[in-house]
């Protein structure tokens, strides 16, 4: 088989320029798409790679605002419960607080009413006593001369100024003498007699008598009046139990 140089030489040479026409026609252009597509990507990389790292750092600030949130949350449950145990703390105190004035007022009370009910017992007590009294002396069979004659001995103890107050100026001297129990005649004529000395003429006696007296015998005069009976001994003792039976309270 013979070669020719030439023609091969030829198709060498055409090889070579179709070579330099591809590329010049066919391979700088697509280079420069591929570029083109390779700076896209990259840049479309680049992009999705900023979306990414913004999409971490807004997660994370989310996180991190969650977080905050979460101890805000806990800050003022804590808060709230540190709140509700101080009002339950202040409301046992003002309710033992107002308990305790309630026990308080109470047992005042109660002591009062003590004392008032003791008070009133002591009183009935000694009014009892005192009735008691003046029954058990009125069935005692005394008789009004003792009484009678200390009285007679109060009048002649009495100054004569003193005595002079008893009756109205330029008047009859009127006196009333109550016994207990009534006088007869002839004691009146002897009272009457005893008293004409002891306060002068004129006097006009009259006489009278009042069980309630029980024992004793009252003078009475214009403007005075002397007593010294049982019922005016026991009226004295039930005002001078009185102020024990305050006391007591």
């Amino acid at each position: 088989m013979n070669i020719d140089l030439s023609t091969l030489l030829l198709q060498a040479v055409n090889l070579l320029v179709l070579l330099a026409l591809l590329r010049w026609l066919l391979y700088r252009p697509l280079q420069k798409v591929i570029a083109a597509r390779q700076a896209l990507v990259a840049k479309a990389l680049a992009e999705a790679s900023d979306q990414v790292a913004q999409a971490q750092q807004t997660a994370s600030e989310l996180q991190a605002q969650q977080r905050t949130l979460h101890a805000e949350q806990a800050r003022r449950l804590d808060a709230a419960r540190q709140e509700a145990a101080a009002e339950r703390e202040q409301l046992v105190a003002s309710a033992r607080l107002e308990a305790r004035a309630l026990l308080d007022a109470a047992r005042v009370q109660l002591t009062s009413e003590r004392q008032e009910a003791e008070s009133k017992l002591f009183e009935e007590a000694s009014g009892l006593a005192v009735d008691l009294a003046g029954r058990l002396l009125a069935d005692t069979p005394v008789g009004d001369s003792p009484f009678i004659d200390r009285l007679l001995a109060q009048v002649a103890a009495t100054p004569v100024a003193q005595r002079a107050q008893w009756f109205p100026s330029g008047r009859v001297r009127d006196v009333e003498l109550c016994t207990a129990r009534a006088l007869d005649l002839a004691a009146q004529e002897a009272l009457q007699a005893r008293l004409q000395t002891l306060l002068g003429e004129p006097l006009a006696l009259s006489c009278t008598h009042d069980g309630a007296l029980i024992a004793g015998a009252e003078l009475r005069f214009a403007l005075g009046t002397l007593s010294l009976h049982w019922a005016q001994s026991l009226e004295e003792a039930r005002h001078a139990l009185a102020p024990v039976a305050q006391e007591v309270a």
